[in-house]
Order: structure tokens, then C-alpha cells, then sequence
């Protein structure tokens, strides 16, 4: 029985590695748990054994990301207020590109990402964090900026190898001020 603990974790990791591969390659939608089993080496039943349907093997997938970004909704609202915004800003675009393989996957289901309770708390920590990024007090418009801001931060990290990790980093924390926070007067003014 000890052996067999093992191996089933195994199985859950290959199924879930597979998962993403297919899902980031083909899309959420074009990807069946036939062809997950089918690329995992193990039959439809065995991922209905570990997962009670696609959502739930979606929701694996997105697993270490969405703790990630529930740790960084936690970590700035505990900073205090003129200090969140630049945290939440630096925190999605790390996060961001950490995760970039993913933004296609999870693109692929923001339509209906509200309509799966897996997703719950994903959508109400990206929620926050959205309105950490607009900054304190935000009306609004500078809401919408926000909403604005990060769909053009995840569609220009969906472009895997077009720029090195460092290169869009850089460029997300950049375009992420620029359009975010206030702008400063010249020095010397």
C-alpha cells in the first residue's frame, strides 16, 4: 500500500503536466479528457479518478498560480496604503511572467472563468488586485485603466520567447506605471 501513494501522485502530476502542455498548445476548449489521458499514459476513468471533470483538472493546472497571486493580494493590502500600488504593480508583472505559459490557458476560459466555482476565489483575488494596481482611492476611470492595463500585460505575455524573461519584466513594470500611477513633476519644479 505504501508503493501505491506514490504512483498515484505520479499519475495526478503527469496528468496535470499533460494537462497544461495540451491546454497551452491546443486550448482549454479544444482539449478533451480523452486526449489528457491519452497524452498521460493512462485511460479517461484514471483522470475521473483523480479529477471530478475537466474544470477541476483546469483547476490544478492554475493551482500554483492562483496561490501565488492570492499571497500577493494578502502581501499588499498588508502594506500600508501609499505603498500598494507599487507592490500590486510589481507583483502582476513578476507573476505574469513567472506564470506567462499559462496566460493563454487562462485567456482561453476568462469568458467563463465566473461560471466555474473552482475559480472563485481566482476571480475575486484578480479582482483585488485589479483595483490595488488603480491605486488608492481610484475612481472609476482609473479602474478601467487598470482593467485595461493588465489585459494588455497578459495578451503581450502570451508571446512566449519574443522577449527574455528580464526584457518583460521590464516592460510590464514600465507600461504598468506609466499607465497607472500619477505623474510626477520634473525635479527642480
Amino acid at each position: 500500500m505504501a508503493e501505491s501513494t506514490p504512483a498515484r501522485e505520479r499519475t495526478r502530476r503527469e496528468i496535470v503536466q499533460q494537462a497544461m502542455t495540451l491546454f497551452a498548445n491546443d486550448g482549454y476548449n479544444a482539449t478533451s479528457l480523452q486526449d489528457i489521458a491519452t497524452a498521460a499514459g493512462c485511460s479517461k476513468a484514471t483522470v475521473l479518478y483523480h479529477f471530478n471533470g475537466k474544470a477541476a483538472v483546469l483547476a490544478a493546472v492554475l493551482g500554483p498560480s492562483q496561490q501565488a497571486l492570492k499571497e500577493l493580494v494578502a502581501e499588499a493590502e498588508a502594506l500600508p496604503p501609499e505603498q500598494r500600488q507599487e507592490a500590486a504593480i510589481v507583483g502582476f508583472a513578476r507573476l505574469a511572467v513567472e506564470f506567462r505559459g499559462l496566460i493563454a490557458v487562462l485567456q482561453d476560459v476568462l469568458m467563463v472563468l465566473d461560471e466555474m466555482p473552482e475559480f472563485d476565489d481566482l476571480v475575486a483575488d484578480g479582482i483585488k488586485l485589479t483595483e490595488l494596481m488603480a491605486g488608492q482611492d481610484a475612481d472609476r476611470l482609473e479602474l478601467d485603466i487598470a482593467k485595461f492595463a493588465v489585459n494588455g500585460l497578459l495578451g503581450e505575455c502570451r508571446h512566449p520567447g519574443e522577449r527574455s524573461d528580464a526584457e518583460l519584466l521590464d516592460l510590464c513594470e514600465t507600461a504598468m506605471r506609466r499607465l497607472l500611477t500619477p505623474a510626477r513633476p520634473p525635479s527642480g519644479s
